[in-house]
């Protein structure tokens, strides 16, 4: 993220011995003719309009004013001695800079009625343009609306039923898989199959970048797509800004600056490739504890692939019939038919575990 300037505005301070709203450049309140104290902060103004003025843009870019340490004075950053004592500055206070004020304010703000004749005013003003009276900055507040908070609470209340249903549901399923019994019973039947991917030579269709293809693919379309984000610009790079905003430069101008960034574009793209790929599954099955795996004939260019073995083993519990799977040969060759064995079952009916019945 770089940081884009889009220019310098004057900002505003207001008076807190008299409420009088001040330029940011006006170093004496207008109104009472008091300094204006170090510890004051410098506000947006209604209206942010950028400088073209040369001379006001050497004042803004001079850096943060400096309050003399004899005298309180506010002075220019780019000034050594006091404007009203002539005092030295070398040990003077800066003030503090870089503090986002909000957002730029392109258009004017509401009117702002005289708090003392009630004569409708421009925001920028001031001043009351009929009895020149000090005018407060502009600024509505809104209230909220009853309907959206009750609405608001009402949504709030059906998340948290949600979240307690799921939760209950959860937990009553943890629960139930939790809850086991114990049984005794024979071995009633088993069985098993197994099988062997066979992989050939076929095209198959990828997406990837275009520089990250390999050599030997066939493009079959691609289409610009976003990449990246970087700081600076390069080639096919597209410049994204932020909304502007205004930083307080401590010298009674603000900054308006942008956060910017640079949208990276290149080819995605859709490829076709040869490549070895599942072409047929070959399998064998049977009803005994002597499984075998099937023959294969493989073609030019094709080979072995995953081999899987999946046995299953019947038994009868109160006149149901309960099935048990594993993957382990061994384990299987065990499971002689009317052997008798310990079952551990779940609440959902499922053996979760066995042994030999002693």
């Amino acid at each position: 993220m770089t940081k884009k300037s889009l220019g310098y505005v004057e900002l505003e301070w207001t008076c807190p011995y008299c409420n009088t709203r001040n330029p940011g450049r006006v170093k004496v309140c207008s109104n009472c003719g008091a300094a204006q104290p170090k510890d004051t902060q410098f506000n947006q103004a209604a209206e942010d309009k950028i400088i073209t003025d040369q001379e006001e843009l050497k004042q803004a870019q001079v850096g943060p004013d400096i309050h003399c340490p004899f005298c309180g004075t506010r002075n220019p950053g780019n000034a050594t001695t006091c404007s009203n004592c002539g005092g030295d500055l070398t040990e003077g206070e800066k003030r503090e800079t870089g503090k986002v004020l909000g957002a730029q304010q392109t258009a004017p703000s509401a009117d702002v009625l005289c708090e003392y004749c009630g004569t409708p005013n421009p925001a920028t003003n001031f001043k009351c343009s009929n009895c020149g009276s000090p005018l407060s900055k502009a600024g509505a507040t809104v209230k909220a609306q009853p309907a959206a908070k009750k609405r608001s609470s009402t949504f709030m209340i059906i998340g948290i039923l949600l979240v307690l249903l799921v939760c209950g549901g959860f937990g009553y399923m943890m629960m139930k898989g939790a809850q086991t019994k114990s049984t005794v019973a024979a071995v009633q039947d088993v069985s098993w199959k197994r099988s062997i991917v066979v992989l050939g030579l076929a095209p198959a269709t990828h997406e990837a970048w275009r520089d990250e293809m390999p050599f030997d693919a066939s493009v079959n379309s691609c289409s610009e797509r976003e990449r990246s984000r970087s700081s600076f610009p390069s080639a096919n790079s597209e410049e994204v800004c932020g909304t502007p905003y205004v930083v307080d430069q401590g010298s009674g101008f603000g900054e308006t600056v942008q956060d910017c960034e640079y949208i990276i574009y290149d080819d995605y793209c859709e490829y076709t490739v040869i490549e070895l790929q599942p072409v047929r599954v070959v399998e064998e099955t049977g009803s005994d504890l002597n499984p075998f795996w099937p023959q294969t004939r493989l073609d030019q260019g094709q080979e072995l692939g995953e081999q899987t073995e999946t046995y299953r083993i019947t038994f009868i519990v109160n006149g149901e019939s309960k099935v048990y799977e594993t993957e382990n040969f061994d384990e299987y060759q065990r499971f002689q038919l009317g052997s008798k064995w310990n079952l551990e079952i779940n609440g959902f009916g499922k053996i979760v575990r066995v042994e030999p019945a002693p």
